[in-house]
């Protein structure tokens, strides 16, 4: 019994095949015959991927930027301590000084001493900001934030030698310059460790 001509087949296409279960058809080839692959085949597997070389990996981090980076943040963190405790701690000079006020009068001067050192602790705090921030790219060993964080550096060292000679006027001193002081040891120390040998070697 002859089997019914299929209306759809393409002319000359006498071939018939199947589907088993895992395999797939490919392009057909000439003479309407079929490639079929089954899964797991050499032609479904990927070829291995080109082994990387060394010189195309990026350097790892010397130990002399990832201090440098930490040492900026921790200077960042102090010295937005350094014009409330000023404040704060010299509260009586600066809310009295030589005057003899009523306890209202001194209640309100303190009042206003406490918001005076919150703003100035605010203001700190957004400029710190920045040290923080570019300390954080510096670890990606860029450039660009190692020059920033240079100019920052100079403009910080100015800034704690101001209120270090602001500070030496009050009568409660000596928590000011000791921080003044340790901010700049560390702003100093950043400043070098980034200039370190194996940070320009890192440093792109």
């Amino acid at each position: 019994m002859t089997q019914p001509h299929d209306p759809w087949a393409n002319p000359g296409d006498d071939v018939q095949w199947q589907n088993p279960a895992g395999a797939y058809p490919v392009t057909p080839q000439p003479g309407g015959q079929y490639q079929v692959s089954h899964v797991g085949q050499e032609s479904f597997s990927m070829a291995p991927l080109p082994p990387v070389q060394p010189y195309e990996m990026a350097p790892p981090r010397p130990a002399t930027i990832t201090a440098a980076a930490w040492t900026w943040i921790a200077g960042a963190v102090l010295s937005v301590a350094v014009l409330p405790v000023m404040l704060l701690t010299n509260a009586d000079f600066f809310v009295n000084g030589d005057r003899v006020l009523s306890e209202e009068d001194r209640q309100a001067g303190e009042l206003g001493l406490r918001v005076m050192a919150t703003l100035f602790g605010f203001a700190m705090l957004v400029a710190a900001a920045p040290y923080v921030a570019f300390a954080i790219v510096l670890r990606n060993g860029q450039n660009w934030a190692r020059i920033l964080l240079t100019i920052l550096g100079v403009l910080g060292v100015l800034s704690m030698m101001a209120i270090t000679f602001i500070a030496v006027g009050g009568e409660v001193w000596q928590p000011t310059v000791t921080m003044t002081i340790v901010t700049t040891g560390l702003t100093v120390a950043a400043l070098v460790l980034q200039f370190l040998p194996a940070s320009n070697r890192y440093v792109r």
